[in-house]
């Protein structure tokens, strides 16, 4: 199949909406199947795992870092590119890889550690806004900033989870968390001043952008505070 055809496919509105669909029927699947099974360990596979998603998060990040200058560090008014397309559908492909940490968590039996709702909730909606930007096309100019912060974070994140995947503490898991907690701020902040400066991208996209992330601050504080409360009072213990 041609590489248009295929990438016409994957932002086609049922992919778009199905796969998170699907998503969701392969964690309740994989919980009935492991349900009576001794977790694995995946080892080799984690080792895999995280060190692609690293090289792939910071592919993005250098394809990407060109939208950020001064003053204009959120790349408002930039003119769409098809370079800035291909990694913005980049982007949005590996918001289905990231289906994978979902598999993990359950084939590892960590579901009650880490299967939490802002995890479900997130990995299920992320990549239908993406591919509900490339779809209307403007998966590209300023927007890609969100792309740009987001790889960010990500090739932190799994560089943690490679991190700890081989038997280590990481102390400054913390900071990651609150890393990502600045992200949401500095998107809701892009998306406000793309509603009063920007020309290209339509501004009543932004509206979906600070209801998101908003969403995600939310949850991912609530998350914070849980986890570190938690962790103080077993150090005062």
């Amino acid at each position: 199949m041609h590489i248009y055809a295929i990438n016409m496919l994957l932002t086609d509105p049922y992919v778009i909406c199905g796969a998170p669909v699907f998503y969701l029927f392969v964690i309740k699947l994989m919980q009935v199947i492991m349900k009576d099974r001794e977790p694995y360990q995946l080892k080799t596979s984690l080792f895999i795992y995280n060190v692609f998603q690293i090289l792939l998060n910071i592919y993005m990040v250098y394809g990407l870092s060109n939208i950020i200058s001064f003053p204009n560090i959120f790349g408002l008014n930039r003119p769409y590119t098809d370079a800035i397309h291909h990694y913005v559908y980049v982007h949005y492909i590996s918001k289905y890889i990231d289906y994978l940490d979902t598999v993990f968590i359950i084939l590892r039996g960590k579901e009650q550690q880490q299967l939490s709702f802002l995890h479900i909730y997130h990995h299920s909606t992320i990549g239908m806004i993406w591919g509900f930007l490339l779809y209307i096309g403007h998966g590209n100019g300023t927007v890609a900033f969100g792309c740009f912060t987001n790889s960010v974070i990500h090739a932190m994140m799994y560089s943690h989870y490679l991190w700890t995947s081989l038997g280590y503490d990481n102390p400054y898991k913390k900071i990651i968390t609150q890393a990502q907690l600045l992200q949401f701020v500095l998107c809701m902040q892009h998306a406000f001043f793309v509603t009063i400066y920007e020309t290209i991208v339509p501004r009543p996209l932004a509206f979906i952008q600070i209801i998101y992330h908003a969403q995600m601050l939310v949850l991912f504080e609530t998350f914070y505070k849980k986890s570190y409360k938690k962790h103080n009072l077993s150090m005062s213990a």
